[in-house]
Parts: C-alpha cells; structure tokens; sequence
C-alpha cells in the first residue's frame, strides 16, 4: 500500500521522483526491465555500463511474514516487480548506454531534456533500512501502555514513522518522506508483546 501527495511528482512504481539534478551528482534512479529480471538485468548492465556511468545496479527486497499450516515464516519477496535500482552521476550519459545495449530496459523518468532522480528522502530512507545487502529484515517491536517502541531491527528508531501496524499479519505502515511529500510503504514488524 503506498499513497502520496497528489502534488508529488511519481514514478510509475509509486515511488517519489526527486529534482532533476546536475552532471556529478551521484543520485539514484529507476530502470524498467522485463517482469522476473530484474536480478539478471542488474547483473547485465554492472558487466556493459562503464563505471564512470553506473556506480551500481541493485534491486530492493524485504521480509514478509506469511503464515502457512498454522505456522509463521519469513520469506523475501521484491519491492518493486519489473524495476531495479541504478546509481549515477551522469544520468544523461546513462540513459545514452542503456539505449544502446541489445536488450530492452527504459530510465524511468527520462525526457529528451531531463532525467527525474528518486527523491532523496527515500534514497536516504531505503539506504537506512536496507543496509549494504539492500534487504529490509523484519524489526520486533513491544507495545506498552499503548506506545509502540521498536527494540530490534532497521526499524529502531523510527517509531515516529510508522503510521499503522497490523499485529496480525505482522508488519506496518512507515511514511517515507516528509509528511504531505512522502509516501506510505508496508514493512515487517512482528510485536510479540502488547499491554
């Protein structure tokens, strides 16, 4: 579930496009690729695109719990089917590889004039989070007295974030962004302790 602002510039995964920014600013940005490639295609373009144009190519992945025969389990599942991650300083440079490679993949946001970069405040967000293997790990939180505190995980620290946890199906709500900017992404928290 993800909502954002109707004044928020987004991308077609849901997620907020950032400022166009300057050659040499190291930004993320959005590649579209065939639906189940998205690890081969990261891979593919890490071997063909020079350095001096991809940094890196990565896609972002997170824990669900999901219960079968009465008994609870994580499983990773992808964020964002049919997208992955680039990181760039030079997006126009890019988008001139990416077009030129023998298989399909699109720059989500580009124009003939300008290249739309993920916002910063999620790029910051997802690089808090997921950490260097780039996979949200489920957190653990109590409630006590009806105040939600988050005691291990990447989610310490981020109580103010969540706007709606479901105990049940054990995961949250987070707003990612400023509020009336960001967006919502459902994340997992198993709370095991409730008073």
């Amino acid at each position: 579930m993800r909502a954002a602002s109707p004044q928020l510039s987004l991308t077609p995964a849901g997620l907020p496009a950032g400022r166009r920014v300057p050659r040499g600013n190291m930004r993320w940005y959005l590649v579209h690729t065939p639906m189940s490639m998205e690890h081969a295609t990261a891979d593919k373009l890490l071997k063909l695109i020079p350095k001096n144009l991809l940094a890196d190519a990565f896609t972002l992945s997170k824990e669900r719990w999901e219960k079968r025969n009465g008994v609870w389990s994580i499983r990773r599942v992808q964020m964002y089917p049919e997208y992955l991650f680039v990181v760039s300083s030079d997006a126009h440079g890019l988008n001139s590889a990416l077009q030129k490679l023998s298989f399909h993949v699109d720059l989500v946001g580009a124009t003939e004039r300008s290249i739309m970069p993920l916002s910063e405040d999620a790029r910051a967000f997802f690089e808090r989070v997921a950490g260097s293997e780039r996979v949200i790990r489920s957190s653990t939180a109590v409630i006590l007295h009806g105040e939600l505190s988050v005691t291990d995980g990447p989610l310490v620290g981020c109580e103010a974030l969540i706007t709606k946890v479901d105990r049940h199906k054990r995961r949250c709500w987070v707003r990612v962004g400023e509020p009336g900017r960001g967006f919502l992404e459902t994340l997992p928290l198993d709370i095991p302790i409730k008073t």
